[in-house]
């Protein structure tokens, strides 16, 4: 029966027990758009690769690159997860570094500060700052349509920035009560969302920091 360590960069799901490894052979590195990924084993399943739009189910395991300290896994809730891929629902690395994956394949993500956290943190496990590294397996590729283009939406004038008030426009036009790190006035949200997308802190969000679906299969910005 395995033991699960209590040991930093440690933890297990039931018998099973995942450790960081350094040292893990690589196949082969590629750069996806300022995230470093290692290929760690290639899929067995490449009819169908990994885009925006599809739904995932995959293992994934998170970790602090400077202490390989464990902040979140998907062994923690037992079962692997489901997500969708170019939807904005996770951080700007994990939608660039799980592109193209083929089921069966796992890779390592190393992901910057500016592509996860940024300077805030999460608020809980991941001080501001943090630079991640998830390892994450592909079990599962659910095909599904490519999402409405959410940038577009926003941006009002087509000068392909968004600026606070065209993001508090978008916000009051949807209806929706929306409540991010724990504030939900209008103002304290948008702030807190320049605060994650602005990264360059230039009052503006541009394309490329932008974490939400920005093109469709006809769109071109």
């Amino acid at each position: 029966k395995a033991v699960v360590s209590t040991q930093s960069g440690h933890y297990g799901r039931g018998n099973e027990v995942y450790e960081y490894n350094p040292e893990e052979k690589v196949v082969y590195t590629f750069d996806m758009q300022g995230v470093k990924v290692d290929v760690l084993r290639r899929g067995d399943d490449c009819d169908k690769k990994a885009e925006d739009g599809d739904m995932l189910t995959a293992e994934f395991h998170g970790f602090l690159e400077n202490s390989f300290e464990r902040f979140e896994s998907s062994h923690d809730t037992g079962k692997p997860s489901s997500f969708k891929l170019g939807h904005g629902y996770m951080i700007k690395g994990l939608e660039r570094g799980l592109q193209s994956m083929c089921i069966g394949e796992k890779r390592r993500l190393h992901i910057p500060a500016t592509l996860a956290y940024g300077k805030i943190g999460d608020s809980k496990n991941v001080p501001p700052g943090a630079d991640l590294i998830y390892d994450v397996e592909v079990i599962h590729i659910q095909k599904g349509t490519t999402p409405p283009n959410i940038f577009a939406k926003i941006d009002m004038n087509h000068d392909k920035l968004i600026s606070k008030d065209e993001m508090a426009n978008f916000i009051l036009e949807t209806g929706r009560t929306v409540t991010l790190r724990g504030v939900s006035e209008i103002d304290d949200v948008v702030n807190e969302i320049f605060k994650l997308e602005d990264t360059d802190e230039n009052g503006f969000v541009d394309i490329s920091e932008f974490s939400g679906p920005k093109k469709g299969k006809h769109d071109e910005l």
